[in-house]
């Protein structure tokens, strides 16, 4: 996803309402896309679940909490990927969210990107 942080998000929301809706939408869908491709390659998970996050950004520029935010979207993508009437996610609720999340965060100029796993405890 390119650089869509709180800092752009409330900026937009300031600037207009639809500005904002826009760009969550957009993001919401980017998620459900990589979430869905990721069901057809066999990823699931086995809700409720501990998850890691382990977000590889491009430089030191943005704060690591103005990324974190986007775990709002991802949550709803998840939700929103859907393969053979199955979601990846049924809902973002404290049922299924309840064992929490670690997050790291690295730095990989050439390959920005993040990473999610499944942690049993």
């Amino acid at each position: 996803m390119r650089q869509f942080t709180q800092n752009k998000y409330i900026e937009a929301e300031r600037k207009n309402r639809y500005i904002g809706a826009k760009m969550k939408k957009e993001a919401t869908n980017y998620s459900r896309a990589v979430v869905a491709q990721a069901m057809q390659n066999g990823i699931q998970f086995n809700w409720p679940v501990k998850l890691v996050f382990v977000w590889y950004l491009p430089d030191k520029k943005i704060d690591p909490d103005n990324w974190s935010f986007l775990k709002k979207f991802i949550f709803d993508g998840m939700q929103r990927a859907i393969i053979n009437r199955k979601p990846f996610l049924d809902n973002d609720n404290f049922t299924n969210v309840h064992k929490g999340y670690n997050e790291s965060f690295e730095i990989d100029k050439r390959h920005p990107r993040l990473e999610i796993y499944e942690v049993e405890i």
